[in-house]
């Protein structure tokens, strides 16, 4: 089912139109952190660049979402409004994350964060990098089974009433995760890499700083695959139900 998700995507004009504005915006948050890092007006420029790129996602995300059945057209204030309470859920959701850490990494992490503000050369240390990746695939992992989910429903209550159901299915479970694997394997060798200045200038490195940012540009792209693959078995089998 993924390459009939990627011939819904590339035939539709306006998700092209869209990543092509968010790799122009990227380049110029890029170029500007330098002078927003001194402040005055090219830093408020840089914010509302900032803005913009955040609104890429949004909007092409409606986009995405809007055409995966058309029997039930969405409008976008449902979808913003959607977008509004999974913030406001994800929030909550990261504060009882944080609360939960505090005690294996609060006094390390003060202690490192004094360090720097003294010594901001001072590297992270390496148990930290090995907590933030199992951290990040670890988090990747429940997030990538739920937020689906919630997209197929563009309901918080009516998705986690879903969920259950769908992370009994092993089908969904692969179409959940092999995006995110795919996408969590760069930044996993440039984590491992990153002390090697002769690593991350070699062609090797370069590659993957590459392969990075294309995910960058394309992560809501790949990340509404699961999405897809719940509204489209969803809407057969109701079909195949009619049809018997």
């Amino acid at each position: 089912m993924f390459k009939e998700y990627l011939q819904y995507v590339l035939s539709r004009g306006q998700i092209r139109f869209i990543v092509l504005v968010r790799s122009v915006l990227f380049l110029l948050v890029f170029s500007a952190i330098p002078a927003m890092q001194a402040g005055g007006v090219v830093a408020l420029g840089g914010v509302l660049i900032i803005l913009g790129l955040l609104g890429t996602y949004v909007v092409n995300g409606f986009v995405i979402r809007s055409g995966m059945d058309p029997d039930k057209p969405i409008v976008f204030s449902k979808y913003f409004i959607f977008l509004l309470t999974l913030a406001l859920f994800l929030i909550f959701f990261f504060l009882i994350v944080a609360r939960l850490i505090e005690p294996f990494l609060g006094t390390q992490l003060q202690d490192f964060l004094k360090k720097q503000s003294t010594e901001p050369n001072t590297p992270l240390p390496a148990e930290f990098v090995r907590f933030y990746l199992i951290f990040a695939f670890v988090i990747g992992l429940i997030l990538h089974l739920v937020l689906p989910v919630l997209f197929s429903k563009l309901s918080l209550i009516q998705g986690l009433k879903e969920l259950p159901n769908c992370i009994k299915r092993s089908d969904y479970i692969v179409a959940a995760w092999t995006p995110f694997v795919i996408m969590f394997v760069p930044d996993l060798l440039v984590s491992l890499i990153s002390n090697s200045e002769e690593m991350m200038v070699s062609i090797f490195g370069q590659i993957l700083l590459i392969v990075i940012f294309f995910f960058m540009l394309t992560s809501d792209i790949f990340l509404q695959y699961p999405t897809y693959y719940l509204v489209r078995t969803e809407k057969k089998a109701a079909e195949g139900s009619e049809n018997s």
